[in-house]
């Protein structure tokens, strides 16, 4: 599996890879982080509608709990050979009919640039909370794509285009991505490597490179489609210094490596 994940960039872990009754309680957690308005919470362009909510790893309970998980903290350590810390948390939702695409992007350039990590050392987790199908906007990667290591990217001026009075982290965080990848560098990566976009189940846990090309379609389904993304970063890739830090929602201000929860 630790083969699979290197050369493809990320890895599918089937529903059981954590407990039933962890997920159950995510996702009763869920609705009561939508509904509390804080600037952690990012809304798409209609400004009704919750995206995103950030930090949530510095919640007490359950989501403070999950990102301790044996099973997750374990398979982190494996990928990158050291002890790890979340540098970011979220639930991302695609709200049925609602939720927005994501322009084909990288992760790593937002840490390196906005963050200062000089080293893509990183695993992002995603965990399904509903079925990721084809209809409801899975995302989409290009494998093989993270051995090309911080692609060529476009910095965008300006805010997008409904979040023109938002702060300005926020244009790191909107479907129109901040650092935009050349349609030639996509098409010829998609073209040696094809694209694929893992599905499955409630459950599911993906993990995936910070440097993968990815992208997402939005969501024309009339269901959700909800994941909890945590982001784990190795003690020894800390943050630089920059002039002007993102939220500690977005940046995890104080990295400490983390011990596995004791489970029965």
């Amino acid at each position: 599996m630790l083969e699979q994940y290197q050369q493809d960039g990320f890895l599918l872990m089937p529903p059981g890879f954590l407990p039933a009754e962890t997920l159950a309680e995510i996702t009763r957690a869920v609705p009561g982080l939508l509904e509390t308005d804080s600037p952690a919470r990012v809304m798409e362009r209609d400004g009704v509608t919750p995206r995103s909510v950030y930090g949530i790893h510095h919640r007490e309970g359950v989501f403070a709990d999950l990102m301790r998980h044996p099973a997750l903290l374990g398979a982190v350590q494996q990928i990158l050979h050291d002890d790890v810390y979340v540098h970011q948390s979220k639930v991302n939702i695609k709200a049925a009919f609602a939720g927005d695409q994501w322009d084909w992007h990288q992760d790593y350039i937002y840490w390196l640039q906005d963050d200062g990590i000089t080293r893509p050392d990183l695993v992002n987790v995603a965990i399904f909370l509903d079925e990721v199908n084809e209809f409801n906007g899975p995302l989409t990667f290009i494998p093989g794509s993270h051995r090309d290591g911080v692609l060529t990217a476009t910095g965008r001026d300006g805010m997008p285009l409904g979040y023109e009075d938002a702060p300005e982290w926020i244009a790191t965080l909107t479907a129109d991505e901040k650092f935009q990848v050349s349609d030639e560098v996509i098409a010829d990566l998609a073209g040696r490597n094809g694209m694929v976009s893992p599905k499955g189940p409630a459950g599911c846990v993906l993990f995936f490179d910070p440097n993968l090309l990815h992208a997402s379609t939005r969501n024309m389904s009339p269901g959700r489609r909800a994941m909890v993304i945590l982001v784990y970063n190795a003690v020894d890739n800390i943050p630089h210094d920059v002039t002007d830090p993102r939220p500690d929602f977005l940046a995890e201000p104080e990295p400490r490596a983390l011990t596995p929860l004791t489970t029965n």
